[in-house]
This record gives structure tokens, sequence and C-alpha cells, in this order.
């Protein structure tokens, strides 16, 4: 059975556009969602990011005007699929930033593939970045299920068809996830690229660790996938709209 990708929807953040593309859009608000994805047709489902908070006043108070319907619920967005937390065992995290997994929690039986670089920044990031980890926060959430992380140092195989590529810039630890479909090859990009704007004009994210490092993984991109699926770009839920 051919490997199939699944866009969900886990929440909404209002941000002001230049931290989506560098330079750009400063002073523009914009509804941002928090994008999981969900790989389906393996042995197993695997998702790619657990998404943010369950409280709206928390990540308002944090981070960014936030909100979220019980529709957008992790459990609901799996439910829709035929799927209980509990039937979810492999979840890649793209990287540690609260929005893509506060959810680890609400998954009793995932192991979490995290990049070792990406990790270690998270503990101990530069002062600008700890707010978006929350790791000046304590207990910091994302070590409440560190012992279920499997740590990877860079590119590596998941499953046949779901290969994990080391994409550093937004943070130094980053990981995309090529999906071999049929017919293409589907990287979801999460937060290198949170829109498509970014990767079809070159623009560089507006939250970044190395814009060098950025533009080398942006080229890295174009050699392996065929096709990008962002991170918070509203267009992924409306197929009919995707460039």
């Amino acid at each position: 059975m051919a490997l199939t990708v699944h866009p969900l929807d886990l929440g909404t953040l209002n941000v002001d556009k230049s931290g989506l593309t560098l330079r750009r859009g400063l002073g523009t608000r914009v509804d941002a969602p928090c994008l999981g994805y969900l790989i389906l047709g393996g042995p197993t489902p695997i998702l790619v990011d657990s998404g943010p908070c369950a409280d709206p006043d928390w990540g308002t108070q944090h981070h960014n005007p936030f909100r979220r319907s019980p529709e957008q619920a992790l459990e609901a967005a799996l439910g829709h699929y035929g799927l209980a937390p509990a039937d979810i065992t492999t979840v890649i995290i793209t990287h540690l930033h609260w929005d893509h997994c506060y959810g680890n929690a609400s998954l009793p039986r995932a192991r979490f593939v995290v990049q070792r670089k990406e990790l270690a920044y998270a503990i101990a990031p530069l002062p600008c970045d700890a707010p978006i980890y929350e790791s000046q926060l304590h207990p910091v959430h994302f070590l409440n299920s560190l012992e279920r992380f499997d740590i990877v140092d860079g590119d590596c195989d998941i499953a046949p068809g779901v290969r994990c590529v080391l994409l550093p810039g937004h943070t130094p630890g980053l990981q995309g996830v090529l999906v071999t479909t049929e017919g293409e090859r589907v990287m979801l990009a999460s937060d290198h690229c949170p829109l498509y704007e970014n990767f079809h004009s070159l623009v560089p994210t507006g939250i970044i660790h190395s814009l060098e490092a950025w533009y080398e993984s942006t080229a890295r991109i174009k050699q392996l996938a065929d096709r990008i699926l962002p991170g918070h770009d509203i267009r992924v839920l409306h197929p009919q709209a995707l460039p």
C-alpha cells in the first residue's frame, strides 16, 4: 500500500507575518495554523509533530494570540482517521519549539524521534530563543517525555519510504521528513518553510538561528523532494488553493 500524507489542524496562532517571512510583512497580522502530519499506509501510522498546548490561555500568555477549538485537539484530529492517541507509537518531532511538541504528553505509547543537536540546543538555547522553547519555564514541558526520546544524529530512515533529513537554519537541529508516496517525494518541511512563500521565493523564515544554514538546507530540499508541505500555511488545509 502506498504511503499517504494527511495534514492535521492542531490550533491557530495569530502572528506578525515578519515572524514567518524575514523582513517582510512587518505589522501585518496573519492566522497561522499549527500543522501536524499523519503518514498512513505503512505498517503503523507515523505522526509528524504533536502540536501545541491544549490551553489557549497559556499559548496566548507566553507566545502569540492562540486559539484551539475542540475539533483542533490532537485526539479529535486523530479520530478523524479512526485513530486514538494510544494507536500512535512513532512520532517524528521536527523541532522542540512549543507549538510542535506539546502534544507529546497526550500520546501514552509513543516514542519520539528527535535530533541530538535539537535537544542540546533546546535545553540551553540563546536567551532570545528560550521563550519559544519555554526552556526558561519549569518544569520544561518537552523534558517530561525525555525517557521516550529516540535520539538520532543526522539523516536516518524511520520506516520504508519515511526518512528524517537534517535541515538546520530555523533551529540547529530541525529535521524535515521526506515521504516517498506513489509518484512523488514529499518533504514535510515544518518551520524551515512555515509558508510556501519561503520555499518558492527563497525568503527565510523570520525566526532564524543561521541564515547560511537555511539557504544550504533549502538547496538540499530542492535536490531531494518534488514537493514541500510547510509548517504553518493555511493553504495546506485547502488543497484547491495549493501552489
